[in-house]
């Protein structure tokens, strides 16, 4: 009778993470841009070149079209003080490196914050203030028709 009772107990704990995950797929967000300079994602260099950047709760994937390269990093919700009339992603320059920030959604004041990665962790202790990037992304065709 325990045996039954803990296998129902397992069967019913795997349908609620399947619950959640297929919610969570749900509100992802997908994005294309054209980044023009070579770039780190966390600790994970990135050519220049067009990436498809998707979100979803805590990740952020960034896979390069053109040249194979995908890199999935940690990102905590970001809030700006007004909604976001384009898709955009927001880089930080310390010299010639850049690091990705932020990654914003059109039509939303929410957007995916990235943790700051050691090696952009040092060389901000060893340069001024960073300059900040901006571009504007595109949202897929897609994702524009559902809403």
């Amino acid at each position: 009778m325990n045996n039954r009772i803990f296998n129902m107990l397992k069967a019913f704990g795997a349908c609620a993470v399947l619950a959640v995950s297929c919610l969570s797929a749900q509100s992802d967000h997908k994005t294309t841009a054209a980044v023009p300079f070579d770039f780190m994602v966390g600790n994970r260099h990135m050519p220049a070149g067009t990436y498809d950047i998707t979100s979803g709760q805590s990740t952020l994937l960034v896979r390069g079209e053109d040249n194979g390269s995908a890199s999935f990093a940690i990102a905590i919700s970001a809030y700006a003080a007004k909604t976001q009339e384009q898709a955009k992603l927001v880089f930080k320059r310390y010299g010639d490196r850049y690091f990705l920030s932020q990654v914003w959604y059109p039509g939303s004041d929410q957007g995916r914050q990235l943790q700051v990665s050691k090696v952009e962790r040092e060389l901000a202790m060893n340069s001024a203030k960073p300059g900040i990037v901006a571009l504007i992304a595109a949202v897929p065709e897609a994702q524009r028709a559902a809403k």
